[in-house]
């Protein structure tokens, strides 16, 4: 099985990029956390949405602060760009940790039909409660609250069958707070991301914006796509290799080099030579789409 070269650290060549600089919260984000604290106060279920590449660095420091001992659903998405292994090794984890969860990847529209009957079996006492009171209980109000683009309005999109919120590959795309109605006794509140304001290593960084929840701007489509094919170098990369169609000698080559490589192999070329920008760029989109195989940034061995 073709795999790179591992002389060099993986985040060894990276080392000039400093965390702090990676922080995007922009204005509007801002002011959605502060809004949050108010209509937590609303809701009686949070859906907790992640990344399940990133199980770990797609967690909102902040907003878990603000969580407290409210109901919390966590729902890992794109369950189909992430190796299945280590899926499922983060499902022992997790239930290990007393954590209630779903995998599920929207796009595939896998795992959405367990989303309500799960939050109906977790708000049944509740129920009871008002119903021995002779009582019709209120509609179970819930939060979706999740890092940027990570899939929170098509989530909501998926659970109501229709286009009810601007959705976009841009992060926080999606301003605007509404009541959703999901069914006769839910509503769900549709909220934007909150990037934590501190992002605590380098590599949770690189991280976060290779699976797109920071603009690429921010570091640089070319250092991501470097970082990407650096962590490539250290797991099997036959499904990498044959979808760029590379050759055995290529599996020596350091990320820059290879990035190159790729781009001639596809023409991104410009007067003077290849055009690494855009080389990074297709390889980005490639990525985060799937063309490369099912890659799990995040596993209990690394973190």
């Amino acid at each position: 099985m073709p795999k790179f070269s591992t002389d060099n650290s993986l985040l060894d060549r990276f080392k000039d990029i400093n965390p702090k600089e990676i922080n995007w919260f922009p204005g509007h984000m801002f002011k959605a956390g502060k809004q949050l604290q108010q209509m937590l106060k609303r809701v009686d279920v949070v859906l907790e949405l992640r990344d399940a590449r990133i199980p770990l660095a797609s967690v909102n420091l902040e907003f878990e602060k603000l969580l407290g001992e409210k109901k919390r659903l966590v729902l890992f998405n794109k369950t189909s760009l992430a190796e299945e292994e280590t899926i499922q090794d983060w499902g022992r984890y997790f239930k290990v940790q007393g954590i209630s969860f779903i995998f599920i990847d929207v796009l595939e529209k896998r795992g959405l039909k367990k989303v309500l009957p799960e939050i109906r079996k977790m708000m049944k006492p509740r129920q009871e409660r008002f119903e021995r009171k002779g009582i019709t209980p209120p509609a179970l109000r819930l939060m979706v609250i999740g890092i940027p683009n990570v899939g929170k309005s098509s989530l909501i999109n998926g659970l109501t069958r229709r286009k009810a919120t601007e959705t976009g590959p841009t992060p926080g795309v999606t301003r605007h707070q509404e009541w959703i109605v999901l069914d006769r006794d839910v509503e769900l509140l549709d909220t934007p991301g909150i990037l934590f304001p501190k992002i605590a290593t380098l590599e949770m960084g690189l991280q976060l914006t290779l699976t797109g929840a920071i603009k690429d701007e921010i570091v640089g489509r070319e250092r991501i796509a470097e970082y990407l094919l650096s962590v490539l170098q250290e797991r099997d990369a036959s499904a990498f290799f044959e979808h760029y169609k590379l050759d055995p000698q290529h599996q020596e080559l350091e990320a820059p080099q290879l990035l190159e490589i790729i781009g001639q192999k596809r023409g991104c070329l410009k007067k003077g030579g290849v055009d690494l920008e855009r080389a990074s760029a297709m390889l980005l989109k490639d990525f985060r789409s799937g063309k490369l195989g099912r890659i799990s940034l995040e596993t209990l061995r690394n973190s």
